[in-house]
């Protein structure tokens, strides 16, 4: 079903890059700033599907660009100040610029682990915001950073841009995703670092198996561990992970497991290793996920005895991917036609899922419902499908 935005937009019979230009016209006469046109794309293209809702700022655009109320385009006018919800506007050329210091690169630090502390906890929807704002002004320290500050500012910006492409995957936003995750190889490709290069590199592998691009998945996987003797445990770890995610996508069983059993070994013997590019790769993430390859290789028996197992010991701080598990546990369930525990894990995830706003826990729970379908008139599945109907419309 279109959303009244859409709907406005297919009246007027414009492309999204007409009405883009039509909001850089509005704009001007209303003296506003939009950001750069892949910013803007991406914002519109979430405000358009309706997995964002736009702020007063570009409420206010929307009306000028349609001519139209807030009513007509399905706006809502209590939406929180938005400015224009992407990345701040820097001051301009006349005003002083910020310059690379200790203090700045231990503020961003500091901020960067407070976010990535609280994402498990709270949901990325709430995350991006706050994360985005930081890439202008790291965007103008990279300018004039030079000598061995430099390489500080850029890491900087490798991991910010990395985390804010985690953030968007999660929210379902592919395409943000993977434009983020590539500027972070950007920055990455400055730097003499095997690990972080090899970590986004999984990253973007990651973001392709969720689309279904096996091929593409695999071959990003593979460049992730080209120098894999020079990576830490958990590092290496992960980007098996993402190989073993790629095979099962291709249904090489045999390569699959392989890796996953080698990725089991390096979280174990990683764990409690002190500060890592993967503090969440333990041995229960990696059963989890070997769960998923399990469940796509049609071994549901498999599968479940591996995520029981992974929940008894699940980290509290790693609630939104407890949800995650809930839910491959609850398809799990329903493949071997176990409708109450499948309704009962289910349940479980699904209140993660509105606490934390995951897409992912969403997804999964979408792919459940077809092998409930056959048991939709019992009271507790059509309860569940009508609560899943209406977090999808949220």
């Amino acid at each position: 079903m279109k959303t009244k935005l859409q709907a406005a937009r297919a009246a007027k019979g414009w492309s999204q890059a007409e009405l883009m230009e039509a909001m850089e016209d509005a704009a001007d006469r209303l003296g506003m700033k939009l950001p750069g046109p892949s910013s803007l794309k991406t914002q519109v293209s979430m405000f358009e599907n309706g997995r964002r809702s736009p702020g007063r700022d570009y409420q206010t655009l929307f009306c000028e660009v349609y001519q139209a109320s807030r009513g007509e385009l399905g706006l809502t006018v209590e939406a929180a100040p938005s400015q224009l919800d992407s990345l701040p506007s820097l001051p301009g050329p006349r005003a002083l610029s910020p310059k690379a210091s200790p203090e700045v690169l231990d503020y961003l630090k500091s901020v960067f682990v407070q976010h990535a502390q609280a994402e498990p906890l709270v949901g990325s929807r709430f995350l991006v915001p706050a994360v985005q704002s930081q890439l202008p002004l790291i965007e103008e320290l990279c300018k004039d950073a030079a000598g061995p500050i430099r390489d500080d500012v850029v890491r900087v910006g490798a991991r910010y841009s990395e985390f804010l492409g985690w953030l968007h995957q999660d929210t379902g936003d592919s395409e943000a995703a993977m434009l983020w995750t590539n500027r972070a190889l950007d920055y990455a490709a400055e730097l003499d670092d095997p690990a972080l290069s090899s970590y986004v590199f999984q990253r973007r592998s990651n973001i392709a198996a969720e689309r279904g691009e096996a091929g593409y998945a695999v071959g990003l996987a593979n460049a992730a561990l080209r120098d894999a003797r020079k990576l830490p445990d958990q590092v290496r770890a992960v980007a098996l992970r993402a190989q073993a995610n790629a095979h099962a996508l291709l249904g090489h069983d045999d390569d699959c497991f392989r890796a996953f059993d080698e990725a089991r070994h390096l979280a174990d013997r990683a764990a409690g290793d002190g500060p890592s590019l993967a503090p969440y790769c333990s041995v229960s993430y990696i059963d989890m996920e070997a769960a998923t390859a399990a469940l796509q290789l049609q071994r549901p028996q498999d599968a479940v005895t591996t995520l029981e197992a992974s929940l008894t010991r699940w980290p509290a701080e790693q609630q939104r991917d407890r949800g995650l598990c809930l839910a491959r546990l609850a398809t799990a369930y329903a493949q071997m036609e176990d409708v109450e525990a499948a309704y009962n894990a289910a349940s479980q995830a699904a209140a993660i899922a509105q606490s934390t706003g995951s897409a992912r826990i969403l997804a999964e729970l979408g792919r459940l419902q077809t092998h409930l379908a056959r048991w939709s008139k019992l009271v507790e599945i059509a309860e569940l499908n009508r609560l899943l109907g209406t977090m999808k419309g949220s």
